[in-house]
């Protein structure tokens, strides 16, 4: 498989669901999708069938490599890598996410913010706690935290 393709979103979506055996209802709807596959020598229609498409043997043997490098690329491009420009408390902030999980408060809820500002963490709502009660990393954010931990090492 050529490694120069670089599949649409929603051609990967289409591959993930086809690698986990689920069907479409209405495939015509996917059929830009799996014309893309196609071209990249992954599927290939079925004879007879203007909207069904099977694996080619290439494409059967190397599925699951492709998703991944696809999904990674994907997320790679949504979002632009993190601030480094951090204060002294969101650095001891991320510090301290980085070696387990951190609970979030009203008292270090600014940090939190820092953190969300800079593309590291994003913070989200829970039924239970309310709004930004709780974290989790970027992709970038988790990717460049050893980097990132150490410009706090350099810093502090």
């Amino acid at each position: 498989m050529p490694e120069s393709i670089a599949l649409s979103e929603s051609a990967v979506a289409v591959l993930r669901f086809e690698i986990k055996g689920w069907k479409a209802r209405n495939p015509g709807r996917r059929s830009a999708a799996y014309r893309e596959l196609a071209a990249a020598g992954i599927m290939e229609p079925v004879l007879g069938s203007d909207v069904d498409y099977r694996f080619t043997e290439e494409g059967m043997r190397c599925r699951e490599a492709i998703l991944e490098r696809e999904e990674e690329r994907i997320e790679r491009e949504r979002y632009a890598p993190p601030d480094r420009d951090l204060s002294k408390p969101a650095r001891e902030l991320l510090r301290r996410i980085a070696s387990g999980r951190v609970e979030v408060t009203p008292e270090n809820r600014p940090v939190f913010r820092e953190l969300m500002a800079a593309r590291i963490v994003m913070l989200g709502h829970s039924f239970a706690r309310g709004p930004e009660s709780m974290y989790r990393w970027t992709y970038w954010g988790w990717k460049l935290r050893s980097e990132l931990l150490g410009d706090a090492r350099e810093s502090a």
